[in-house]
């Protein structure tokens, strides 16, 4: 739907006021079931050292048998960035592998496997991955020959040759885990690297690295006669075949002079873009708003996709009572910022009991659904179109029709306006605040106020109080809005170095989700000029 029409602009909206960022009760991805834990499940481990586990078959009572199979975590994993030859990734708790307009990665990863008894037949051996993410219909794993290569200092520059395709998946529609069977490249003990890419045309892979622990990368070998346990995801050998050509490694030069010249496939700009941002260590979802205007939600959510590779978390309005799902709060296929409307004495009276809690009982159960009543209450309260007491109480009794569900991903999220932190705007958050049982998460929509003024607020001055607020009420937080105006005289690379501060900020204080604000409401905050756009796509990706 186009929401972006029907929303309204504040009296202290988007060019007075700041909007935050929100990643609250998303489970730990460290704390996920990983597929080394799946694969482990019928298996009692014996031995454990450097990220290699050895088992035996459940059952065995000889406390001197022999392991059966193994678990390797990665010795190195990191991935390369063809429009930024010189930025080394490898403190990401991300694997990227895109073939998308201006955004060109690939994953290298290294496992140094011991165990493996000599002469064993029946080996069997699968690379898996972990994700939050739908996967791509088309995945590759390659060769690389090189074992000297470290995570810490490759680049683009440096990065091993990629040789010919060892397997590739073929995922199911809006499957995240990837499953490669590499059986016929692992042999047993040894040093063995491979390159993870993505061959199709605009697409991406995002996948857990080695930083999330338990969710990062597994090689699992089994030599017991049953086989590698079956995984959810179908995997093919695929066969040999050249390496990318528009991957190809870029070969090292003797001390660069200057900034890289971006590709021709990158938007093109009178300023080189800036760096993208070094990737936080946290688990910050970035994502935008949607605008939909004169096109289909499914159109425009396609288009985003495009401009900022495939967007973690969705920001969806709805002007009234929220559409049956899917609606537009399901298009993506992932996490959702999704705010519906209606009138407090209408909630009050029970009125809507019957939509809201169909929709609630109704929401996906496997992703975060971030959902908001009545975003942004602050003037409508100060206008007189309903009292904050009855806001507070209107929030209680949607809570309450939200339990009932018994879907621990459905996160009540307040949203106000960052502005209202102010002591400039004369309000007291609290006065719209439901209460901690009422409320998972808090949500802030925050905008650099000096954009009129020729100039971009640093990320304390848009999100300090924010941040503040937020670990003082003991909540996860997120900014569901965050936008800024092209100042005059800007060419777009001043915007650009403030969305890569931007995002630094909130991971690094441990946002749960940042959503930038791309639409024209009360201002034109839309990311239309290449270097914006760029560092975004950046931020997204990496």
């Amino acid at each position: 739907m186009q929401h972006g029409s029907r929303h309204r602009r504040s009296d202290h909206g988007r060019g007075r006021r700041e909007r935050p960022d929100n990643r609250p009760a998303a489970a730990p991805r460290s704390g996920r079931e990983s597929w080394a834990a799946k694969a482990l499940g019928a298996t009692v481990a014996v031995s454990l050292a450097a990220g290699v586990v050895a088992v035996v078959a459940a059952g065995a009572v000889d406390q001197g048998a022999a392991a059966t199979s193994l678990s390797v975590s990665p010795a190195e994993d990191t991935y390369v960035y063809q429009e930024y030859p010189d930025q080394n990734r490898s403190t990401s708790t991300k694997l990227t592998a895109s073939n998308q307009p201006g955004l060109h990665t690939r994953s290298y990863l290294r496992f140094v496997v011991k165990g493996v008894p000599a002469g064993v037949s029946g080996l069997t051996a699968h690379l898996r991955f972990e994700s939050d993410r739908n996967q791509p219909p088309l995945v590759e794993l390659h060769r690389v020959a090189s074992s000297t290569w470290s995570a810490a200092t490759t680049t683009m520059r440096n990065a091993p040759a990629v040789g010919d395709t060892v397997a590739s998946v073929k995922p199911d529609y809006r499957q995240k885990t990837l499953d490669f069977d590499v059986s016929a490249a692992v042999t047993g003990d040894g040093d063995y690297s491979f390159a993870l890419t993505a061959p199709l045309p605009n697409t991406v892979s995002v996948v857990f690295a080695s930083e999330q622990g338990a969710g990062g990368p597994r090689l699992a070998l089994d030599w017991s006669g049953r086989g590698t346990p079956p995984a959810p995801a179908p995997s093919s050998a695929a066969p040999s075949a050249p390496a990318l050509p528009s991957m190809s490694p870029v070969k090292p030069t003797p001390t660069p002079t200057g900034k890289p010249t971006p590709t021709s496939s990158a938007p093109s700009s009178s300023n080189p873009p800036p760096p993208p941002p070094a990737v936080p260590s946290g688990p910050t979802l970035f994502g935008a708003t949607v605008w939909a205007a004169g096109q289909s939600q499914a159109q425009a959510l396609a288009a985003a996709n495009s401009r900022y590779g495939n967007l973690e978390v969705v920001r969806v309005f709805y002007p009234g009572l929220p559409a049956p799902w899917p609606g537009a709060a399901a298009l993506s296929g992932g996490p959702v910022v999704v705010s519906f409307k209606a009138a407090p004495k209408d909630v009050l009276s029970g009125s809507v009991d019957g939509q809201l809690s169909s929709w609630f009982a109704n929401a996906p159960k496997g992703r975060p659904i971030y959902w908001s009543y009545f975003h942004e209450p602050e003037d409508d309260i100060a206008r007189g179109a309903y009292t904050a007491a009855d806001y507070r109480a209107a929030w209680q009794h949607l809570r309450a029709l939200s339990l009932k569900a018994g879907n621990p991903n459905l996160r009540s999220t307040l949203i106000l306006m960052g502005w209202s932190l102010s002591a400039q705007s004369g309000r007291n958050w609290k006065d719209y605040y439901p209460g901690s049982s009422t409320i998972d998460v808090l949500g802030w929509d925050t905008y650099n106020l000096a954009g009129p003024k020729g100039k971009y607020n640093d990320a304390a001055t848009v999100m300090g109080d924010v941040v503040a607020t937020s670990r003082a009420e003991g909540k996860p937080w997120g900014i569901a809005e965050l936008g800024s105006v092209l100042v005059s005289g800007d060419s777009g690379a001043g915007r650009a170095a403030w969305l890569n501060q931007m995002a630094s900020y909130a991971q690094a204080k441990g946002a749960a989700f940042v959503t930038y604000f791309d639409a024209p409401v009360g201002a034109e905050y839309r990311l239309l000029d290449a270097p914006s756009q760029q560092a975004w796509r950046a931020v997204v990706s990496g």
